[in-house]
């Protein structure tokens, strides 16, 4: 059926494949509600434009537990030779497709689609991230439809929104249901073949299917007169009409799963292909490179729905046969010896499919595949699986839950392994089980049984030089780093280093030398020597990245931006943060994509970025199953920034951190919190208050080593009252002796605005207040301003004019009406047409253009966009 009400769609993408022509690649997010016609309408632009580009089309799979880069194993066929060479890594492909999508064939630009981006895999949401912040070096337009309805549902899919909404290539088009003028335009058509359509009222039609194209289409298809209440109605009503043969054959490709290739049914139905050609003719099954497919996901899904029982298990299971003796992908066979019910071969399947899936890095879909198999070792009769297997399931379970974030699930699992372990006499496991807890407990803020885990792996572990005792004493070096012990780190440290070098070289030895060196190189950069620290830091990422353990690289990346981001060294922290967040995002590593996006919030406070610094720690804490540990420091972030705003809400921010602090006990928590608490009583002009808090915590951040921590909570002690103490990092050393502008200038050197200003606040030196409130009036600091401009009152003295509120209220520091020439500036218009458009002289508008590349801090205009357009 024509498309209707969709012109301007295919007008705007073929504009999109011709800019991809001349270089500038562009990656599409088509989305709309399930059945609105995005894929009708991308398969309407892909023959429109089929003479001068080139089609390469995938699906996403929804049927079972999603096979890595299931979708570009099928563009292979279209695209040039050596995109996934034998043996490449993930990394490796990636870059060939771009490489490919750079180099077009002769006939123009390359034209990819993904359909159905709201059941990829994780490898795959990956994939397209990757290709979507470099797709404007292509000469390709790629393609992504997704059901809007489901983004919130799917984690990965609403972070690779979120992550490259800014990026350069990326367009979105949203499909809209169609108008009442629409659906009478379809009955119209309809009725000229199908007379009884004239009965149907369009009015109608619309109300009951809101326009959406797949009711409207599968009703008139019917024959019925109204629109059943649901869609599954319509379908059944429409299968029904179809002999037997036709639907015994629509239930085996419903079955098959999205898409099932014609040499499979061939051997699967009993009256042959020709039993498809009915469904085909009536537009139910569409037939393309090879394969048959429903024509919409949600007929496949009604179909299969409404096989009985008996008969779908047969299917299933003759679906597996046939699948396996043409060693189809392990995902797909594990999903149909679940459906089938065949446990024994679900646990096979599962198990090889969750190995396969943790090595390409998607360990969501490793964590599912454990799960299927160990519930079907559960069924299995008799002694069913070995005790040994089970164990080993639940332990592999267990790390891939710990990995994406489900840390009281994992804990679960390595507890359920570790008494399976210990009731077979598995002392070297037991002993490794309980080292892993200890990890665990600490993500869950429970650090004093995190440290007796620890001390029981060693009582078990302790005698002859094995992995299992290197990787315990790793573990409590990991604590006392924690902890801020540096004598303790190093101690532990090196005993984890001459377990090491009785080992033999292995993955498991360079496991434990990246995991040590993570450890000695942290303690060494927060408190002992920072050049040799990060060398450390640096050689555990190298061994972490050339190994694939994905884990510990994650480690590395985040202790090097937290470490950088305490010592105020922005470049580097900025560096190891946006590295960081890509690595992990690509490999599921969601324990430290948190901790990442949280230190970046850490960074944009630092930095005097108040409004991305909120972004950041509200995306953090809106995470579904954000670790304990990691809510500290978005919520410390969130705090700060709402205290300097001058806004509500601080108040149970801090509870709820101050309470996370104490269970955790750590001067790396504590410090920050009493930091916060003092400066939010300064903040209120409760200076009394500020010192009271620094000094409840004054012996802990004495005895840990960390001169940042200690400087930061030390500042707030009232001078006179300050007792001899340890070394303070340069700037709070400054303020310690009163050396106000000396510190102020060491922070403005730092690139640290609020500490700049704070430090000139607290001389009491009426210039520099001043000075101050300014400062934190371009940062936004409004309630750090406020005091400033009291304290100059009771000097007697006139206070710097505060800004108006429609500069201060909007985000990038623009007047109401610069906001609105910064839109038109981004939508491409000159001085001429902004002026022409808000009705003000050439002369005002030139002005207000000035203004915002000021502010902006750049030159020209395309560098406005940038800067206007960026969630920054």
């Amino acid at each position: 059926m024509t498309l209707v009400e969709r012109d301007h769609y295919l007008r705007t993408l073929e504009s999109y494949l011709d800019e991809a022509a001349g270089g500038n690649g562009r990656l599409v997010y088509v989305s709309g509600e399930a059945g609105v016609g995005k894929s009708s309408l991308v398969s309407a632009f892909a023959s429109q434009v089929e003479s001068r580009a080139v089609p390469s089309v995938a699906y996403c799979d929804g049927s079972a537990t999603p096979s890595p880069l299931a979708p570009l194993l099928e563009l292979l066929p279209t695209l040039p030779p050596g995109v996934w060479p034998e043996g490449a890594t993930r990394q490796e492909i990636f870059a060939a497709l771009l490489v490919a999508l750079r180099e077009p064939p002769d006939l123009g630009p390359h034209l990819v689609v993904v359909e159905d981006a709201h059941w990829a895999d994780q490898a795959t949401l990956d994939l397209l991230l990757h290709l979507a912040r470099r797709i404007h070096t292509c000469r390709a337009l790629v393609i992504v439809t997704y059901r809007r309805e489901d983004v919130d549902a799917t984690d990965g899919l609403r972070q690779l929104l979120g992550d490259t909404a800014s990026a350069t290539g990326i367009r979105r088009l949203d499909v809209p249901p169609l108008s009442r003028e629409a659906v009478s335009t379809l009955v119209a058509r309809h009725a000229r073949s199908h007379p009884d359509a004239s009965l149907v009222d369009p009015a109608r039609l619309h109300e009951i299917t809101r326009g959406n194209a797949f009711y409207v289409t599968e009703v008139l298809s019917s024959g019925l007169d109204t629109v059943p209440e649901r869609c599954r109605d319509a379908i059944v009503a429409r299968v029904a009409g179809l002999s037997g043969a036709t639907q015994q054959a629509l239930e085996v490709v419903a079955l098959a799963g999205a898409r099932a290739e014609v040499d499979l049914l061939e051997e699967l139905l009993s009256a042959g292909l020709p039993a498809l050609d009915e469904a085909l003719a009536r537009v139910l099954l569409v037939e393309a490179d090879g394969a048959i497919t429903f024509r919409h996901e949600l007929a496949r899904r009604v179909v299969a729905e409404q096989v009985p029982m008996g008969r779908r298990i047969h299917q299933h299971r003759r679906l597996l046969a046939a699948l396996e003796a043409r060693g189809a992908d392990p995902a797909r066979l594990a999903h149909h010896a679940d459906a089938a019910g065949l446990s024994q071969s679900a646990v096979e399947h599962a198990t090889v499919a969750g190995r396969r899936a943790a090595d390409l890095g998607s360990h969501r879909e490793a964590a599912r595949q454990f799960q299927r198999a160990l519930a079907h070792a559960a069924r299995l009769p008799g002694n069913g699986l070995p005790v040994e297997r089970v164990a080993e399931l639940h332990w592999s379970l267990g790390y891939e839950l710990y990995v994406i974030g489900r840390i009281e699930e994992a804990s679960r699992d390595v507890e359920r392994a570790r008494d399976i372990w210990e009731q077979q006499g598995a002392t070297t496991r037991v002993g490794d089980a309980w080292r892993c807890l200890s990890r665990l407990l600490w993500f869950e803020g429970r650090n004093a049984d995190a440290e007796a885990a620890a001390v029981r792996a060693l009582e078990i572990l302790e005698g002859p030089p094995t992995p299992e005792l290197a990787y315990a004493y790793s573990n409590m070096t990991q604590l006392h780093m924690l902890s801020s012990d540096a004598a303790a780190t190093r101690t532990w440290g090196a005993r984890t280093l001459g377990v090491l070098d009785s080992l033999a070289e292995s993955r498991a030895r360079t496991e434990l030398r990246a995991h040590a060196l993570n450890n000695l190189g942290t303690i060494e950069v927060v408190a002992g020597d920072r050049a040799a620290g990060i060398a450390m830091l640096e050689e555990s990422l190298v061994l972490a990245r050339q190994a694939e353990l994905h884990e510990h690289a994650a480690r590395a990346y985040v202790n090097l931006a937290s470490s950088a981001i305490a010592q105020r060294r922005h470049h580097d922290a900025s560096r190891h943060v946006l590295e960081g967040i890509e690595y992990c995002t690509e490999r599921d590593l969601d324990s430290w994509t948190s901790y990442l996006l949280a230190c970046d919030a850490e960074l944009q406070v630092n930095r005097g970025d108040l409004a991305a610094a909120e972004r950041r720690a509200e995306a953090v804490l809106a995470h579904p199953s954000l670790a304990t540990n990691a809510a500290l420091t978005p919520l410390v972030s969130l705090a700060h920034v709402r205290g300097r705003r001058g806004e509500s809400g601080f108040e149970a921010l801090l509870a709820r951190a101050a309470a996370l602090a104490d269970g955790i006990g750590e001067v790396q928590v504590i410090a920050p919190v009493a930091a916060l608490r003092s400066e939010l009583a300064w903040l209120a002009r409760r200076d009394a208050e500020a010192g009271e808090v620094a000094g409840a915590v004054l012996e802990l951040v004495e005895r840990a080593d960390c001169p940042w921590n200690r400087g930061a909570v030390l500042r707030w002690l009232p001078r006179g009252t300050r007792p001899a103490h340890r070394e303070v990092a340069p700037p709070f050393a400054a303020e310690l002796a009163g050396e106000w502008q000396e510190a102020a200038a060491l922070w403005e050197g730092l690139d640290c605005p609020f500490d700049h200003a704070l430090a000139l606040a607290r001389s009491g030196d009426g210039g520099a207040l001043a000075t101050a409130a300014e400062i934190f009036d371009g940062i936004k600091a409004h309630a750090a301003a406020a005091r400033c401009r009291v304290d100059l009152r009771a000097l007697g003295l006139t206070p710097p004019r505060a800004p108006g509120r429609a500069t201060r209220d909007h985000p990038n520091g623009l007047t109401r009406r610069e906001a609105e020439v910064a839109d038109l500036v981004v939508q491409g218009l000159s001085d001429t047409a902004i002026a022409e458009q808000l009705v003000i002289s050439r002369r005002t508008a030139e002005h207000h253009v000035s203004s915002i590349l000021a502010k902006a801090g750049v030159s020209s205009r395309r560098d406005v966009i940038a800067w206007y357009s960026s969630p920054e």
